[in-house]
Order: C-alpha cells, then structure tokens, then sequence
C-alpha cells in the first residue's frame, strides 16, 4: 500500500509539467478577445496606401500609346506665281496690277511673258506696274517695248517707270529714247531718264547733257552735272568750273565733286578757293576731296581740321583726304588721335586710315 502512494505520487510529479504547459497553450484558445473601441470616422476618408508587398520595386512603365497617324490634307497647295499668273488676267485692274507686283516680286522669268502682255493694259496702273516687275526680272526682251513706253505712253508715271526700268536693264540700245525722254513735258520723267543715261554711261548723250547745265531747274542742273561726272566728260570740265558759282549750294556741291572725279587739273585753283574757312564745310572738305583726287595735298590742314568733328559725313572725307595724300606727318597725327580715341568705331577708321597711308607711303619711291 505504501508502494503504491509511492508510485502515485512519482507519475503525478512526471506528468505535472506536461499538463502545465497544455493549460497555458490552451489557454488564448478560449479566451474571450477584449471589446475594441469604436473610433471616430474622420470626416474624409484618407486614401488608402499601397502595400508595397503587392507592388513588384520594378515594376514596368505602361507602353505608351501609338502615335496618331499625322492628318494629310487634302487641300491642293497653290504656287503663288502660278496663282499670280492667273490674277493678271483677271477682269478687275486692282487685282491685275497685284498680281503684276507678284510676278515681280517673284523673281522668276516664268512670268515674263504675261507682263510683256501687260504692257499693253488698258489701265495705266497695270502698266506701271508691269514695267516696273520686267525691270525687276531685268527681262532685257522688254527693253525695246518700255523704249516705245517711255516716248509715247498717254501717262506720266508709266513714262517715268519705264525709265527707271531701263536703268535696271542696262540696254544701250535705249539710249536713244531716254535722250529723247529729256525733252519730257514731265519733270519726273526728264529726271529719270537722265539718270538712267547716267547709269548707263551713256556717251553719246554728252552734249544733251551738257546743255542741260542751263536749265532753269536747279534739280536737272544737279543731275545733269553729276551724268557728267560719272560719264568721266572732260568735255563738261570748263562748264563745271563756272556750276561751282552757281547760286544753288547743291548745285556747287555736286559741280566740286564731279570736277574731282573727272580729275580735270584745270579747275584746281579754283576749287582751292573754296576750301577758306568762310564756306560752307560741306563745300570745303569735298573741294579738299577734290583736291586729293587731282593728287594735290592742298586740303589737307582742312582735312585735319574735320577729322574731330562729330559730323561722321565729315569725319569720313576728311580721313579719305589724309589716306589719299597724307605724308609722314599725317601719319604720327593719325596715331596721336588714335592713342587718345576710345570709341571702338572711331578707333577703327583711325587704323584703317593709318594702313592706307602706310601702304601708299611704302609704295613711293624713295
């Protein structure tokens, strides 16, 4: 009996353990969860955030959409010239004339032939305005047509434009009209017509041009004797001396500065008269140009005395003066006003003057 309280006793303390872990296992099994508190709803409810978990880190980019197909219109593209040669043909002058302009404009010898036709318009505008477009294409062809234009044209300004065309064209075979021209009863087309002589060199029209010296219009004695100086007319040199006391001062301007392009010696005392200081210095530094030109270094203390002026006109003839007959002495006076210039623009027509005298200096024979 006593073995037996001894034996029960050992299994109880063996298996004692064992049911005391079973009790604390089972024990979350069967117990009742503790009752959550109820929680307040926020007024918006905040999105809910991804679970990074569910989202690979990699994750591909979404292939992006296949670009539209681009739209192709239909619409025909007109060519301006072609739209413009169409236009001249048109029943109204406004949009005739327009479409004179284009063609011009275009530069193109496609439309040469529908302004030859358009010389012929019944409306003046359209003439004018077709004349003015073949001198623009420089369409020689139609030089002989704005030749007939020029003499028997109804209309002042279509006169005057095929004038100016002609000047483009560069035909001598004109030449003869144009001189004719200067007997215009316009003053517009007497003046262009003796510039498009004038352009031209037009020899032949040296005597007309020098009578026209005595016309009672400053603006054609102007323009008469600058004809002249571009035709090199030696011929005119003895009338330009008296243009240099006519009482126009533009006329005496431009009779100074055709002597000197023509380089007639003949004149040269005279037009060393105008560089005192009581005339004008427009008319002094170009008689001192002049003067250069002829080789003669008679202008130069005038020269000299313009190169500060703020006048750039000025400035500038009087800085061709000292190039073209400036000595050594006007060499260290260029220097010196160079090393005192700060202005980047006067200083560069400082040294560009100082290299030329440097270079004809060179030049000379020692």
């Amino acid at each position: 009996m006593k073995n037996i309280k001894i034996t029960t006793l050992f299994v109880t303390l063996l298996f004692a353990p064992a049911l005391l872990l079973c009790a604390q296992t089972a024990a979350p099994k069967t117990a009742k969860p503790a009752a959550k508190k109820a929680a307040v709803k926020p007024a918006v409810k905040p999105a809910a955030k991804p679970d990074a978990a569910a989202v690979p880190a990699s994750a591909p980019a979404a292939a992006p959409a296949p670009a539209a197909a681009p739209v192709v219109s239909t619409t025909p593209v007109i060519d301006p010239l072609d739209e413009a040669l169409e236009k001249i043909q048109s029943k109204d002058p406004a949009e005739r004339r327009q479409a004179a302009d284009v063609i011009g404009l275009s530069r193109n010898a496609k439309g040469a032939p529908a302004l030859m036709t358009a010389l012929s318009d019944d409306a003046p505008r359209v003439r004018q305005s077709a004349a003015d477009a073949l001198g623009m294409l420089t369409w020689r062809e139609a030089s002989p047509k704005l030749a007939e234009m020029l003499l028997k044209d109804a209309d002042a300004s279509v006169r005057q434009q095929a004038a100016i065309s002609l000047s483009y064209i560069m035909d001598q075979a004109s030449g003869r009209a144009l001189v004719k021209a200067l007997k215009d009863a316009s003053p517009a087309v007497r003046y262009a017509s003796l510039h498009t002589l004038a352009v031209m060199k037009y020899a032949p029209a040296e005597d007309e041009i020098i009578a026209l010296l005595s016309s009672d219009d400053a603006n054609m004695r102007r323009g008469a004797i600058s004809a002249l100086g571009l035709l090199q007319s030696k011929k005119a040199a003895g009338a330009l001396a008296t243009a240099m006391k006519d009482p126009d001062q533009y006329v005496r301007l431009e009779a100074v500065r055709a002597l000197g392009t023509i380089g007639d010696t003949s004149s040269a005392a005279e037009i060393t008269k105008l560089l005192a200081k009581e005339e004008q210095p427009e008319l002094r530094i170009e008689a001192a140009l002049s003067l250069s030109k002829m080789g003669s270094s008679d202008g130069l203390l005038t020269a000299y005395e313009f190169v500060k002026s703020q006048d750039m006109s000025l400035k500038s003839q009087s800085l061709n003066v000292i190039a073209a007959v400036g000595d050594a002495r006007s060499l260290q006076f260029i220097d010196e006003l160079y090393a005192a210039e700060t202005d980047p623009s006067n200083k560069s027509m400082l040294d560009f003057t100082r290299q030329r005298i440097m270079m004809r200096l060179k030049s000379q024979p020692k």
